[in-house]
């Protein structure tokens, strides 16, 4: 990679917000040749908060090796046309696979998401090489996004960093990847402010302080509790580790060898509630076992309709869903690798995890602030309590989706000035088809964009690879299609030279 450029950088026909896989992948697909026609666009900068995160961001920046992808690397191409480039590119780099002492590859291995950031970072460094310098990288936290200081009706953005740097663009894409778990809702909420309550199970300083001798409080039991178990397994010195959830379900394993079961479904005739499918997908499951199959192929059967199935459901079904079958629904579709459930299984066999399925009622500093004091009701048992002492409790209850609380600045500097909204169920941010913001009004821009988890609240599935490789590949053609709206660099100079210097224009709602 380049050198990162430290200096102000005046104007960029698009500016990508977010450099894991999604904002990657939509430069990628920008910098190449549109097959359906239009102009690529001249200059794209690509912003990310930490220069190791390009390519890679929060999910395949981790430090740990034994973090394992979700999917077999035979699925795992980042380009739809090619779900096997990932497994071709680790046959192509044996000395990549040698690093992290794997042995023969096939498309069933599920490879250590280090070693997918690398892919990934590849193919954007090659990508760029190829661009001829039209790709600019910058690193710097983008706080802000609001029309710029320039003439009215020049439709360019102005980007704001952390730093103070600041860029303009034509049209922004907020590849906004996850945010951390939001906290738990509790009565007395004061040990949120507590140095023993992790609120980022990702952190360095996180595991080095659950690393420590003492009992620890995992929230949640999804698959960043048992991203977290796999980093502690080997550096956790004594103590007990804790996991509760309120179902007590952990992601199912995947199972190798399944034959894929056929489409049972038929587009456009989709059933139109919860409870509809659910039968179907019970008695599918039911013949798939008779065959000597099971659920796990039915499910997969679903993933070409899940997102027009929700789409066609009504506000309350969907609702319906959440309140009563995502629980269930979640760690049966995002299943883990066999290995990664094995770690966990070996850690309750040693004593050092106890996995509790019940709801938190209350967590209290005690002794001074040297302990937090954990009371929950056990599933089942009313009018029962079981109270726990940890010396650390870390959420891990999953990524906050009701961006009304992420406290984060550039979503609510979207909202302060009405250019976004958060959608019907606060999934997400409220998105036209093609991925275009909604205002406050409910009007979709036609210059700022987003993919992947902000298109929750529309398509429920949108933050696996092979949605998120879909959604880069057509907005990026989307993208194409604006020629006749590009600013140029040159454009936006003109217009920046004859606008006033006025700072901090911003719409009035």
């Amino acid at each position: 990679m380049a050198n990162e450029d430290t200096a102000f950088e005046p104007s960029y026909e698009v500016a990508i917000i977010g450099a894991g896989f999604s904002g990657s992948l939509t430069a990628i697909h920008l910098l190449a040749a549109p097959e359906g026609g239009g102009t690529p666009p001249a200059t794209i900068a690509l912003v990310e908060k930490e220069v190791s995160a390009f390519g890679r961001g929060v999910a395949y920046g981790t430090p740990c090796a034994r973090h394992l992808l979700n999917v077999p690397a035979g699925k795992m191409g980042a380009f739809p046309d090619r779900p096997d480039d990932f497994l071709r590119w680790l046959h192509a780099h044996p000395e990549a696979t040698a690093e992290f002492g794997l042995g023969e590859i096939d498309a069933g291995t599920f490879a250590p998401r280090m070693l997918y950031g690398k892919y990934v970072a590849s193919l954007l460094d090659e990508a760029a090489a190829r661009a001829g310098g039209r790709l600019r990288r910058i690193a710097g936290e983008a706080v802000d996004v609001a029309p710029a200081d320039l003439p009215e009706g020049s439709g360019a953005w102005r980007v704001e960093l952390a730093d103070g740097r600041r860029l303009r663009a034509g049209r922004v894409v907020l590849a906004l990847g996850t945010f951390p778990p939001g906290d738990p809702r509790l009565r007395d909420s004061r040990f949120h402010r507590s140095p023993r309550y992790l609120y980022s199970p990702w952190s360095a300083e996180t595991h080095e302080r659950l690393a420590a001798p003492g009992d620890a409080l995992i929230l949640g039991s999804g698959l960043t509790c048992l991203d977290l178990l796999l980093t502690l397994q080997n550096h956790k010195r004594a103590g007990v580790l804790h996991v509760v959830s309120r179902h007590g379900l952990f992601p199912q394993p995947h199972r190798a060898g399944l034959a894929p079961w056929p489409a049972f479904l038929n587009a456009g005739e989709l059933p139109r509630t919860v409870r509809a499918l659910l039968r179907i997908v019970r008695e599918q499951t039911r013949q798939a076992q008779a065959q000597g199959s099971d659920w796990r192929a039915v499910i997969d059967a679903l993933r070409p309709f899940t997102q027009e199935f929700w789409q066609g459901l009504s506000r309350a079904e969907r609702r319906r869903f959440l309140r009563h079958l995502r629980a269930r629904w979640e760690p049966h579709r995002h299943r883990a690798a066999p290995e990664v459930l094995a770690a966990k299984e070996e850690l309750e066999r040693a004593g050092a995890l106890v996995c509790h399925r019940g709801r938190i009622e209350r967590i209290t500093e005690v002794e001074g602030g040297s302990a937090l004091e954990v009371v929950l009701q056990p599933h089942g048992r009313a009018g029962q309590r079981e109270t726990l002492r940890v010396s650390h409790v870390v959420n891990c209850t999953g990524p906050e989706c009701n961006y009304h609380r992420l406290g984060d600045p550039l979503i609510t500097g979207l909202f302060s000035r009405g250019l976004a909204r958060p959608d019907a169920l606060m999934l997400g941010l409220d998105v036209a088809p093609d991925g275009a913001l909604r205002d406050v009004g409910g009007v979709a821009s036609r210059r700022l964009f987003t993919l992947g988890s902000p298109q929750k609240g529309r398509l429920l599935e949108t933050t696996a690879v092979p949605e998120l490789r879909c959604q880069a590949r057509d907005l990026a053609a989307r993208l194409y299609r604006q020629e006749e709206d590009d600013l140029t660099p040159d454009a936006l100079a003109e217009a920046a030279a004859a606008s006033s210097s006025e700072e901090g224009f911003a719409f009035e709602i």
